[in-house]
């Protein structure tokens, strides 16, 4: 399945489809994690994002707050790092240290280095890290094997690396990070836990020719959703929790904000998850729980009936509803994960 990093390669050029929820729905995530985080973990989680290379940057575009309020620019630059895994699919040396030539193989899962944790001295962009394919077929048949390097094994490895006590650089921390910010929220969103493979997809493959990787997610599967945009599977589901958008927008789609006594207070305007849901810290747990919803839900009626179908108000409901609850789930894990990890002195 290591053709689907072709698209995150190109993520940047022309497919517009390999970014889970796209920008908003990340730093949605991670503006709901940062308000759960402990003192504690929030300190070394703030010290630790300013190690990442595009810090200056992030700081130096912080506009004057839409209420004049004292910038936060701990706050900001948490929330602007989530996008970060993305935002290298578009660097030069990213793309050339990724792409085949003379001088090394192509980036893919199946390569020695696919699975290595060296800091930002690794200039792959390693798009297999964004999804775990759980194949399935709807004909009985067995699918084929998923990648040995995913979501799961990187949250993993990132996780394990991230305390102090681990002994890791604070360059590799920091890496480790920004990465864990992105890819909680990716493992949340269905398609990137799923791959259905069906004789169609079969003979696209093999028209090209290419390995079979199925339908990649939903990115070969094409619908029409009600504002009559036709767009494919993955895409739309990218888009349920949020587009392309700004640190503020985010925050201010995220959040309720009122002064209480000349202090501004904000409350979430996304429910909580069920605690007991929450506590599951698990990533391959998480990938299952995206599979099966992608399986219930973003397969459902009418997506695989015919070509270009139009979306029911009912499949979009519940999609965004979905959306929301993941996204909400994706935050508490990812602030239990950032507590358990850096909340120790």
């Amino acid at each position: 399945m290591a053709l689907r990093i072709a698209c995150f390669s190109a993520a940047m050029l022309s497919c517009g489809t390999a970014l889970a929820w796209f920008d908003e729905g990340h730093m949605k995530v991670a503006a709901l994690a940062y308000e759960q985080l402990t003192p504690t973990a929030r300190a070394e989680a703030n010290r630790l994002v300013r190690l990442n290379p595009d810090y200056p940057q992030w700081v130096a575009a912080i506009p004057d707050t839409p209420d004049h309020q004292p910038k936060d620019v701990d706050r900001y630059t948490f929330v602007r790092a989530a996008a970060w895994a993305d935002d290298i699919k578009g660097y030069a040396a990213y793309r050339s240290a990724s792409d085949e030539n003379k001088d090394h193989k192509k980036d893919e899962a199946t390569t020695p280095f696919a699975a290595r944790n060296i800091g930002y001295r690794d200039l792959l962009i390693h798009g297999y890290w964004h999804f775990k394919d759980i194949g399935f077929r709807l004909d009985g048949k067995e699918p084929p094997k998923p990648d040995p390097v995913d979501a799961v094994t990187q949250i993993k490895l990132f996780t394990a690396a991230l305390p102090r006590s681990s002994g890791e650089t604070d360059d590799v921390r920091s890496y480790d990070l920004v990465w864990l910010l992105h890819l909680v929220g990716d493992i949340h969103q269905p398609l990137h836990s799923v791959t259905l493979f069906d004789d169609r997809f079969t003979k696209k493959h093999d028209a090209v020719p290419e390995p079979d990787t199925g339908d990649r997610g939903g990115n070969e599967i094409t619908v029409t959703p009600a504002n009559g945009v036709s767009m494919n599977l993955h895409q739309y589901w990218d888009g349920t929790f949020g587009g392309y958008s700004t640190v503020f927008g985010a925050l201010f789609d995220t959040f309720y904000t009122k002064e209480v006594n000349g202090v501004m207070t904000s409350r979430s305007k996304i429910d909580p998850p069920p605690a007991d849901k929450a506590a599951i810290s698990d990533p391959a747990v998480w990938a299952q729980e995206s599979f099966e919803l992608a399986k219930t839900y973003a397969y459902a009626d009418p997506v695989l009936k015919g070509e270009k179908p139009e979306l029911t108000r009912e499949y979009e409901t519940k999609a965004r509803r979905i959306a929301e609850q993941q996204a909400s789930l994706a935050a508490a894990r990812l602030a239990s994960l950032l507590n358990n990890a850096l909340g120790s002195p």
